[in-house]
């Protein structure tokens, strides 16, 4: 269970599956994708580095885009589709909606995903829409406990 003081938290929750949690909205992604990404510099690696970089993607993406960006942060990279957080900054928030859209998970690489992070095409957000809004240097420093929390392979 989260602490009362994070709005987000990325974990693992078992050896296939990582569970992502903003406010009261919780999905899961598979970690598979993350350990085969081809654009790794050691192309297959463990799931749990593959995922440490995806949450680095998302710190550097959030940390990069501006005041009223819409941009998107993928965790589920499945054959026909990926999970998405659509978000935007204003000010010192950061408004987040879980979504999807038919980009294929393979297509891509999860420790790069800058090609769609500005531009994704047709993305569908969750029913019911729940857009969360967060303090946006909480969300970072969320994500950075997540990050370290991880537990290392051997």
């Amino acid at each position: 269970m989260a602490s009362s003081n994070s709005c987000a938290e990325i974990q693992i929750t078992d050896g296939e599956q990582f569970r992502v949690r903003f406010g009261d909205e919780v999905r899961s992604g598979d970690l598979y994708y993350l350990g085969i990404d081809p654009r790794n510099k050691d192309h297959n690696c463990p799931a749990d580095v593959g995922l440490m970089r995806l949450i680095d993607g998302w710190i550097e993406t959030i940390v990069a885009n501006s005041e009223g960006v819409i941009f998107y942060l993928p965790f589920d990279f499945s054959d026909e589709f990926t999970r998405w957080l659509a978000c935007e900054r204003k000010d010192s928030e950061i408004t987040i909606v879980f979504g999807w859209a038919e980009v294929e998970g393979w297509s891509f690489s999860p420790s790069d995903f800058s090609e769609h992070s500005r531009d994704l095409k047709n993305f569908q957000p969750d029913e019911p829409t729940n857009p969360q809004t967060f303090y946006t240097p909480r969300i970072l420093s969320n994500l950075r406990c997540s990050r370290a929390k991880i537990p290392r392979s051997t």
